[in-house]
């Protein structure tokens, strides 16, 4: 896993399934049900019997040991039953002891494929969760750092447990233009959206070299939403009823020459400026219709420039961030914990941003989270 994954791609809800690691006493419980059964069977003839702690140490056993320590336990419990059987259930019991000792064994060497199919199906969900990982990661690859002086960082969650991608999406580029960067929130979230922002990132990352411009980028992501919206529709044997599905964006650009940012929204919520002046909310005058109705919105489509002088941060983010509430209904605000930490850099910005919407929510989120810091650093990345 790269070093730097907190801070430039997907964070997911789950980590990855791990095998099992048992704390010390869970290893040592199997053996002490076993000496436990012992105690009581042994000395109390015709009394307690110690057959169901047998059976209990083999079936934890195959809950947490490997399949050789669970084996070596099934053989410790056969031996124990055996001793119990000859020692004194024969002489009491007679024929129903014998029949005890055939089922006592038949539950104690079952849990032997038992173990074996847990450790199959923790072998599959480690290699599902890997596959899930690549294919998701190929819809959002992680962004780089640098670009030149630019440097960048990125935190995204998914609200869903089933994925590391969700309906938010993200995605940079270094362009003959400028520095180029996407933000997006599809309509709706969860594993269904994932086609949406596959598609839209897909045409973000070969339009963002070619478009002269932030308005002619915007129309090539519009009709690049709108064509998947058709077809997924057509796929589906639905209509593509108009305003039934759309992404809000927002597409920036830092030219060569530095010294502006440049912001088009279509639908976004707004972003995030700090400077030595301070902390400014970035509500563009005309956000416009969100990308898949664009035929409703013939335009002009423009966008704004502000000053973005070396070591300003601008911070973009989806509503996950804006709409977070806590227990009383109040809406998260991202501008005092900017205030702290914009100086630090993007890396620490999108970290304390971060963990102040989870612990203002409670530590659960209600929707999907993207954050992005960018700056421009005077010197550039560190030397390796």
């Amino acid at each position: 896993m790269s070093p730097h994954r907190r801070t430039t791609g997907l964070l997911p809800r789950t980590p990855p399934p791990q095998p099992v690691t048992a704390p010390a006493w869970l290893w040592w419980l199997p053996v002490a049900l076993t000496a436990l059964a012992c105690a009581v069977d042994l000395p109390t003839p015709g009394g307690l019997s110690g057959d169901g702690l047998l059976i209990l140490s083999s079936m934890t056993a195959a809950c947490v040991h490997p399949l050789r320590r669970t084996v070596l336990l099934a053989v410790l419990n056969t031996a124990v039953g055996l001793l119990f059987l000859f020692a004194r259930h024969l002489a009491s019991d007679g024929t129903h002891a014998v029949v005890d000792f055939f089922a006592l064994l038949v539950l104690i060497w079952a849990t032997v494929p038992l173990c074996r199919l847990r450790l199959l199906l923790d072998r599959r969900l480690r290699d599902t969760w890997q596959a899930a990982e690549y294919a998701q990661r190929a819809v959002l690859p992680p962004v780089r750092a640098w670009f030149g002086r630019t440097w960048i960082a990125v935190r995204y969650e998914a609200a869903s447990h089933a994925a590391a991608v969700g309906g938010d999406l993200y995605a940079a580029e270094q362009t003959p233009h400028g520095v180029r960067l996407l933000i997006g929130d599809v309509r709706g979230k969860g594993p269904d959206a994932i086609p949406a922002v596959a598609a839209l990132v897909g045409c973000f990352r070969e339009a963002a070299h070619h478009t002269s411009s932030l308005p002619l980028l915007a129309r090539h992501l519009d009709a690049a939403v709108a064509r998947h919206i058709r077809e997924t529709a057509l796929v589906r044997g639905a209509d593509a009823t108009p305003g039934e599905q759309f992404i809000t964006a927002a597409v920036v650009e830092l030219p060569p020459g530095g010294g502006e940012v440049r912001l088009l929204s279509r639908g976004h919520c707004p972003a995030f400026l700090a400077s030595e002046e301070g902390v400014h909310r970035w509500e563009p005058a005309d956000p416009g219709l969100p990308l898949g109705l664009g035929d409703l919105d013939p335009g002009p489509w423009g966008h704004e420039s502000r000053p973005f002088a070396t070591g300003d941060l601008l911070l973009l983010c989806t509503d996950g961030l804006l709409e977070a509430r806590d227990a009383h209904g109040v809406f998260y605000s991202p501008e005092p914990g900017l205030r702290e930490s914009w100086r630090a850099g993007p890396p620490t910005v999108v970290e304390r941003q971060a963990r102040l919407v989870h612990r203002h929510a409670g530590g659960v989120l209600a929707d999907d989270l993207a954050l992005i810091a960018l700056t421009v650093s005077e010197t550039g990345p560190p030397a390796a």
